[in-house]
């Protein structure tokens, strides 16, 4: 088991994530639920994004790194031309009714 992130940003960790099980790396988040009640209760806890297998590491660094670099260059949101949803700029499908946005065709 490794870390690869460390955060207190629940739906980043939970993207990457949903990137990392696609690419068929095993992962898990460390914390997940405990961090939730200690920082409610005790102090904050952060938790952490882990891949199983070390051999993967690399891997899963290498997939994350477009999705987590700053110098990438901004993107807008982006409203949904199906059902008008505004939707992040991450997302390539619409959350709401999930069909592809215009910006993820090109």
């Amino acid at each position: 088991m490794r870390e690869v992130l460390s955060s207190l940003d629940w739906t980043r960790l939970g993207f990457y994530k949903s990137l990392l099980d696609e690419a068929g790396i095993t992962s898990f988040i460390r914390n997940e639920h405990t961090a939730q009640l200690i920082n409610i209760l005790i102090a904050p806890c952060q938790p952490s994004l882990c891949v199983v297998n070390d051999d993967e590491y690399d891997a899963a660094i290498a997939l994350l790194r477009p999705h987590h670099d700053p110098m990438l260059p901004h993107i807008e949101e982006w409203n949904c031309a199906s059902c008008g949803e505004n939707n992040p700029a991450e997302f390539e499908l619409c959350w709401n009714c999930q069909k592809l946005g215009e910006q993820a065709s090109c």
